[in-house]
């Protein structure tokens, strides 16, 4: 069997992949029709209402004493508004989310993927009940303002509308002023029922900045004043809303279950609240787990919604009245009140529920929405025993044809991915993946090195710097190298300014110097100039500190672009830089062609490198050139290795680059959490969002460090005159089956494990993002990443 059958077999294998996914990833379970009033006997608290979402609004955001919605704590001291911190159910993402708070109902899984997909219209609401929906249908006009995944959710609902898109998350203002631009005609008129606003500038700035960039403080303030200025002009039948989404995590990201990803803020104002008599007090302390004032679940919001504003509970809502509400009536209609959320909750238990005063209903509700929870989903495992039937069945295949490729020694190999295997049911081991790999790596360079003591010695200390480099778990927190360049900036300057020289200068295009030095050279510095100059405009964009020798190179810069802004300043510089690889990349195959061989593989690893580097964080550069001395260390052991067994040592510094893919990835700060996901570098050189520039430019900065030592496995393997002695195409076959045999084995205890725990507590927060993962490492670097080297190496 030759190579291009085990790629045609890592193909079914995905395919085995996507249809478990199918079938695991659950339909909810959603009741058709929508809700109605029991008997309706109660009075409307409001006939109006202004929801205000700030995407990311976390709650520390509105109630700490670091936070500056100084108005907003203004009124909640005063009893003119009453708030909470809102549990967000996981995966923190805004479609899920928006889906939750706007029918009552529990998240599924797979909006978290669609939420990246603005074309998509699968997760519509039109057909479900909401309480968007119920005002619909009460014959209000609602007018929407803000993130356009609304207008998705609620297609033809709005009387007058205009979408922002959520991902283009380099604007932190525009996106922004696009809604408050509407407010002065909106607030003037108030010819609507429901006035809905979402602000995106404050997530997009934890996204590039994180929580506590300089551009939160004035964000935060702005939000406040639009906060006043909707307060001081609505009537006293107006209910304000002001709700985050979801919170953000300590990198500014979100999509996990961490405290700041599912704690957000919610603050209902309107002076009739007065009468609740419930002064808070903030700002209180902070907290490290983000709870302040009362805690409640966000889906509580809804049926809180529609008895405020005497709408029935949409059909499909698991929340519950905020009891804090009820003094509003009085106690014949707070208990007609709660009868109604306990007949919405015996429509989708079938099952009655008995309550006898109001604290036996609420004990009634909390049963019962723990019990429907923990039901609301199902799976087709159908779809879910084929997916896993095909990916057995592929995955014995490889496994045979490696046994009749290697022989006896490839039990070496079928040990450690069996071990790896294992792992996956674990939920600590599936968080803390990098402590598997460090030992893992560790017994592979034992191996490798075996008698070159040095050398051993050598990759460990290189090793250990890079395992020290990032916090690359879930749940530990310590000081890392990472933290120390953030507050050493001027030390991380000088790393950036090596790394990018070292790259860009020392190396200097063997083929390219060969046939022509200036031309070398001036590739060479174009490259080197662009890269650390878009570094550096690209830190004063996001509020960081640059060493001040280097504001004059940023002026300079600036003035010469010619461009109006600073955004539009980084956007030429990245094209010019992304051109000019373009245009070497074309020039290296030229020469190849021209038979200039000489150092063609280190040249396209070197070149990939920059791009890599140019898609990195600031913090992160410094690692590649300390993947460069482990690169190095790795080409001197190997060069003996192919004396003797030469095939079998191929698929061990093979399986050693499979291995320093994985440990890399999360060296990077990288987890089997989606809230990890890094999208500062998502836009480079784009002015607007695109799914796919988007996507591949995410996936890039998400992954240098596995792309890296895949291309890094070329000259090691290809530029080693010894190898050379083994025919290409079995070279070729050895490194497909030794990375579709990890995948392999890998890939069936990830399927078996979330299938066995598919009722754990941590399915949807540890098991399922790691699917997630085993599906991107599938495609992208098993498959794409693999067959861009496949054909380099044809090319050779």
């Amino acid at each position: 069997m030759r190579w291009i059958s085990v790629l045609t077999l890592t193909v079914l294998q995905i395919a085995g992949l996507l249809i478990f996914c199918l079938g695991f990833f659950p339909s909810k379970v959603v009741l058709k029709g929508f809700g109605q009033f029991d008997n309706g006997q109660y009075d409307p608290q409001f006939n109006k209402i202004v929801v205000m979402v700030v995407d990311a609004l976390r709650s520390d955001f509105i109630f700490s004493e670091d936070s500056h919605m100084y108005f907003v704590q203004q009124l909640l001291q005063q009893g003119s508004a009453i708030g909470f911190t809102a549990y967000s159910n996981p995966p923190t993402v805004t479609l899920p989310r928006l889906k939750g708070i706007s029918t009552g109902s529990t998240p599924n899984f797979l909006d978290a993927i669609l939420n990246v997909v603005e074309e998509d219209s699968s997760s519509t609401l039109a057909n479900q009940d909401s309480w968007v929906t119920q005002l619909k249908k009460a014959g209000k006009r609602i007018h929407m303002y803000g993130d356009d995944t609304w207008i998705k959710l609620f297609p033809s609902v709005f009387d007058k509308f205009e979408g922002t898109s959520s991902f283009f998350v380099s604007d932190f203002t525009e996106v922004d002023n696009n809604v408050t631009r509407h407010l002065d005609s909106e607030l003037k008129e108030q010819n609507w029922d429901c006035l809905i606003l979402h602000y995106l500038g404050l997530d997009h700035i934890g996204h590039k900045g994180g929580p506590k960039s300089i551009f939160m403080p004035p964000k935060q303030q702005e939000m406040d004043l639009i906060v006043k200025r909707i307060y001081k002009s609505l009537q006293e039948d107006t209910l304000l809303v002001l709700l985050g989404d979801h919170g953000m995590n300590d990198l500014g990201n979100h999509g996990g279950s961490s405290a700041g990803e599912t704690s957000a803020g919610l603050v209902f104002i309107s002076d009739k609240l007065k009468k609740l008599k419930t002064n808070s007090n903030v700002p209180p302390p902070n907290r490290d787990d983000f709870t302040f004032l009362q805690r409640v679940q966000q889906i509580d919001l809804v049926p809180t919604i529609s008895g405020l504003l005497h709408l029935p509970i949409p059909r499909n809502n698991l929340g519950i009245m905020i009891r804090d509400f009820l003094p509003l009536w009085n106690k014949e209609q707070q208990f007609n009140l709660m009868k109604e959320n306990l007949k919405n909750f015996e429509r989708l238990s079938e099952n009655p529920l008995i309550a006898q005063d109001i604290d036996s209903a609420f004990t009634a509700l909390q049963e019962a929405q723990s019990d429907l929870t923990r039901s609301a989903t199902n799976y087709d495992t159908q779809k879910i025993f084929i997916g896993l039937g095909i990916v057995i069945l592929t995955s014995l295949l490889i496994l045979i044809n490696f046994w009749n490729t290697v022989g006896l020694k490839v039990v070496v190999f079928y040990t450690l991915n069996i071990v790896y295997g294992a792992t996956m049911f674990g939920s600590s081991l599936v968080e803390e993946e990098y402590q598997v790999w460090w030992w893992v790596l560790t017994f592979i360079l034992t191996v490798l090195c075996f008698n070159k003591n040095f050398n051993f010695f050598a990759l460990i200390f290189l090793l250990r710097i890079i395992r020290g480099w990032n916090n690359s778990g879930q749940k530990f927190v310590g000081d890392t190298i990472l933290n120390f360049l953030q507050e050493n900036y001027i030390i991380n300057w000088i790393l950036v300014f090596f790394t990018i020289s070292i790259y860009g200068f020392n190396l200097n295009y063997g083929g390219i110097s060969y046939y022509h030095p200036v031309i070398s050279f001036v590739i060479s510095f174009l490259l080197s100039i662009t890269t650390f100059t878009f570094k550096l405009l690209f830190s004063l964009a996001n509020g960081e500190k640059i060493p001040k020798e280097l504001v004059q190179l940023a002026a300079y810069s600036i003035d010469k672009l010619g461009a109006s802004n600073l955004q539009e300043s980084l956007v030429d510089i990245a094209r010019l830089f992304f051109v000019t690889v373009l245009f070497v990349f074309g020039w290296r195959f030229f020469l190849k062609f021209k038979n200039h061989d000489y150092w063609y593989f280190t040249d396209l690893h070197n070149l990939i490198t920059f791009v890599l580097i140019f898609q990195s964080s600031l913090q992160n550069i410094p690692l590649f050139l300390v993947f460069l001395g482990v690169k190095h260390q790795i080409g001197v052991v190997t060069g003996g290795l192919t004396k003797t067994n030469k095939l079998f040592k191929v698929g061990l510094v093979s399986l050693s680059i499979l291995v320093l893919q994985q440990f890399s990835f999360f060296s990077t700060g990288q987890t089997n959490s989606l809230a990890t996901v890094d999208l500062s570098n998502a836009y480079n050189g784009i002015t607007g969002y695109n799914i796919f520039a988007v996507g591949l430019l995410t996936f890039i900065s998400n992954f240098a460090g596995p792309i890296y030592w895949s291309f890094a496995s070329l000259p090691i393997l290809f530029e080693n005159k010894e190898n050379l002695k083994i025919v290409k195409y079995e070279i070729i076959k050895m490194r497909w089956l030794v990375n579709a045999s990890f995948y392999s084995i890998s890939g069936v205890f990830t399927l078996l494990a979330c299938y066995m725990l598919r009722y754990h507590l941590f399915i949807w927060t540890v098991f399922s993002p790691k699917l997630l993962y085993t599906i991107v490492w599938n495609i992208f670097m098993n498959v794409c990443i693999e067959l861009v080297c496949l054909v380099f190496t044809v090319l050779f």
